[in-house]
């Protein structure tokens, strides 16, 4: 008898014991489920999203001068550097023909024939490239300095004739200089060619503002490749993904403590916000900004202001 009521006192006990660790492990989960999480909070908004394609283009100078020489001779004087701004009918050069020379440094028979012949500017513009210096001997029909337009200069972009459906007259781009510099170009045309082996339509940019830049600059250009108008739009920070960027979702308050995990399917991908394509949301609900990273599908949440 005293065994049996000994046994009974044992199963209670370990049903006592087991009762407690039960609700224990109950509260403590309870406890985890309701930490309250920091976080902030931003409305959905409806707004444009514009997928663009980037390809290198290269600064040009489409119109320029190539100062020849008008005769066989001698380079007598240059008047220019490469980088000085010549005026048309400025004078550039001084030639003398070479029966000329032959005859000035002939001092017996010296018959005062100089021979000198002047060369002049044809247009206004900066030297870009001076071909013979002093004391050079030339041909006929010899480049002797090349004069660019600053105002001519242009960026050719080398495009894929695959993309080419992306390029539009007319439209704009936006070149980013290697400063990290921003110009708004419009595209001029498509010349009727394509270059050899890379098999690419060269495309001609016009900046909107000309600037003083160098001839072969490399700049970045975006093309837009699609661009759609009201759209819903939140923040990078407020979409969230896995490992692999197959699943995304957004952290959504249902009250003002509440925030619950709902899946979406994101579009265009800006610098900072992303377009969402479903589900469709309200401008009046609100999604965490902040503090949302490593969420459950339901969590408790402060909202700081």
């Amino acid at each position: 008898m005293k065994q049996r009521i000994w046994m009974i006192f044992q199963v209670g006990l370990c049903c006592l014991v087991f009762l407690y660790a039960c609700r224990n492990s109950q509260d403590t989960g309870e406890k985890a489920v309701r930490a309250v999480v920091p976080a902030t909070v931003i409305h959905v908004r409806t707004g444009t999203m514009a997928e663009y394609a980037e390809f290198p283009a290269t600064s040009s100078f489409l119109e320029r001068a190539v100062i020849k020489s008008p005769i066989t001779g001698y380079v007598e004087t240059c008047f220019v550097s490469a980088g000085d701004r010549a005026k048309k009918s400025e004078m550039l050069f001084e030639l003398r023909t070479k029966e000329a020379t032959i005859l000035y440094q002939d001092s017996v028979h010296a018959l005062g024939i100089t021979g000198l012949i002047q060369v002049r500017a044809s247009i206004e513009g900066l030297v870009s490239v001076i071909n013979h210096p002093k004391g050079d001997f030339v041909q006929e029909g010899e480049p002797l300095c090349t004069l660019v337009l600053p105002q001519s200069l242009v960026f050719i972009l080398e495009l894929p004739f695959e993309q080419k459906n992306f390029v539009r007259i007319g439209s704009e781009c936006i070149l980013l200089l290697p400063d990290n510099d921003k110009i708004i170009a419009s595209i001029h045309a498509v010349l009727p060619a394509m270059t050899g082996a890379s098999q690419t339509v060269r495309v001609i940019l016009q900046p909107r503002i000309p600037k003083p830049l160098p001839e072969n600059l490399i700049a970045r250009v975006k093309i837009i490749r699609n661009l759609k108008n009201k759209v819903l739009i939140l923040p990078k920070s407020s979409v969230l993904s896995d490992e692999v960027m197959k699943n995304f979702w957004v952290m959504k308050l249902i009250n003002d403590s509440i925030a619950v995990k709902i899946p979406v399917i994101p579009g265009i991908t800006g610098a900072d916000s992303v377009e969402i394509v479903s589900p469709v949301f309200l401008p009046s609900e609100r999604f965490l900004t902040s503090g949302n990273y490593g969420l459950g599908d339901t969590a408790v949440v402060r909202i700081i202001k």
